[in-house]
């Protein structure tokens, strides 16, 4: 009579799965900086508040479908958008008393996102070389306005 041999098997020893994922996930958690991206930091009126704004206290910024840059239907090239901006908001080399001045962007829903990101930039440096609170509104353009 033959004795049948077992097979040797091997196995992991998996009881303490758990505890090891659970460490390493704090460990991770712990450890990882998450990135703040800022965005686009716009002020925005309270919830149902309604603000009336003079047309002569807007100034009109155009970004067409071809990247042609408008400052008050002057075309403008985007090296000189802050320039025009500190125009617009300055009376012969000072701050005008009355810097209610409201920059209206609007857009073709076809130019490009960088170009339009980079005029908002402009725009908010010509505020800030100023030192005063920037007012710069974004403006949706339907598809089938150009300008």
């Amino acid at each position: 009579m033959r004795k049948q041999r077992r097979k040797e098997t091997s196995t992991i020893p998996t009881a303490s799965t758990g505890d090891i994922a659970f460490l390493l996930l704090v460990f991770f958690m712990t450890t990882t900086i998450f990135n703040n991206e800022l965005g686009l930091q716009i002020v925005l009126p309270e919830k149902g508040e309604t603000v009336k704004v003079k047309s002569s206290s807007i100034a009109h910024v155009y970004i067409s479908r071809e990247g042609v840059i408008k400052v008050e239907d002057i075309v403008t090239p985007l090296d000189q958008v802050e320039d025009k901006a500190i125009e617009l908001l300055t009376q012969n080399g000072s701050i005008k008393a009355d810097t209610n001045l409201i920059f209206s962007m609007k857009t073709s829903r076809f130019c490009k996102y960088g170009l339009m990101i980079n005029t908002f930039d402009k725009l908010k440096k010509a505020f800030a070389q100023l030192n005063i609170p920037e007012k710069i509104s974004l403006k949706p353009s339907p598809i089938e306005d150009e300008f």
